[in-house]
């Protein structure tokens, strides 16, 4: 099977339902990563920023933005509105970066939400650098349990690795004990502006061990997200592709898309197979 590349074009959108705002101060992001989404700050202006896409023949929608403290993106008032617009607008696909909702949330997008992006940030330095109030580790099973219990088809748990000392083997272990379709793995960028700007960038053979442990964990049904840093970009992901470790990579390096000839697609990288070929490219 060709390993597919996938970058965001056209075909697929990025929508923030806060703007720029978030309440948290990840050791990593510090809002620098929503910064530079669409805002669709209401219900209304969410449905008329979908419907103008849809015109434009846009399909898929990453449905993200700013969380509050205690690690929820305020995604229920939106809900109805997604809601409508799947009734009444052909092959729309709904992917979310939901946080850590609470169950009647969860099960309010099962029919609505194609695809959750869940951050797993359970190893211990992950969940120490999301900085949220009353929560505990151990909130990311409960809520990882209940989305694949009573949440939409398809969820993708992402884990991040490079954080400094930090102990990933279990997380990864627990995470593909659920059995999910797909395990995505983001590697830690150290961004200006942020307090992670004064790490060094991770060491690629450090990464590929625990890609390496993911896909043997999983069949082989990994990915490489589009969070890494361009330093290590090119032997990570030459390294992942040449040694069968993943299925799928987001914002691909050019010289492995042509020298692995990867199939391309215009879309997030969770989307499931059911749904991709209206988003490739190639």
């Amino acid at each position: 099977m060709a390993v597919k590349g996938f970058y965001i074009r056209s075909k697929f959108a990025v929508l923030s339902l806060t703007g720029g705002s978030c309440s948290l101060n990840c050791f990593y992001c510090s809002a620098k990563y929503i910064a530079s989404m669409e805002g669709a700050m209401n219900p209304d202006g969410l449905e008329k920023a979908i419907r103008a896409y849809y015109r434009r023949g846009t399909r898929g929608f990453l449905i993200s933005g700013g969380f509050n403290e205690r690690g929820e993106l305020n995604l229920k008032p939106f809900l109805p509105a997604l809601r409508r617009l799947k009734r009444e607008l052909d092959g729309l696909v709904f992917n979310v970066h939901p946080g850590l909702p609470d169950r009647g949330t969860i099960e309010e997008m099962r029919d609505v939400i194609d695809v959750v992006d869940f951050e797993f940030a359970y190893s211990p330095k992950a969940f120490h650098a999301k900085g949220m109030k009353g929560r505990k580790r151990e909130d990311y099973l409960r809520v990882l349990e209940d989305f694949v219990t009573y949440g939409p088809k398809y969820v993708v748990p992402h884990l991040m690795l490079g954080l400094p000392n930090d102990e990933v083997e279990e997380a990864i272990r627990i995470a593909s004990s659920f059995k999910p379709y797909l395990l995505n793995f983001l590697v830690l960028i150290p961004t200006k502006g942020t307090p992670s700007e004064r790490l060094r960038v991770p060491d690629p053979h450090e990464v590929l061990r625990w890609v390496e442990l993911g896909s043997t964990l999983m069949g082989g049904r990994v990915s490489l997200g589009c969070m890494r840093p361009f330093p290590i970009k090119g032997v990570l992901d030459r390294e992942a592709v040449s040694r069968g470790l993943v299925e799928r990579i987001a914002n691909p390096s050019p010289e492995v898309v042509r020298e692995f000839r990867l199939e391309l697609y215009d879309a997030c990288c969770s989307l499931p197979e059911e749904v991709l070929e209206g988003f490739r490219t190639t």
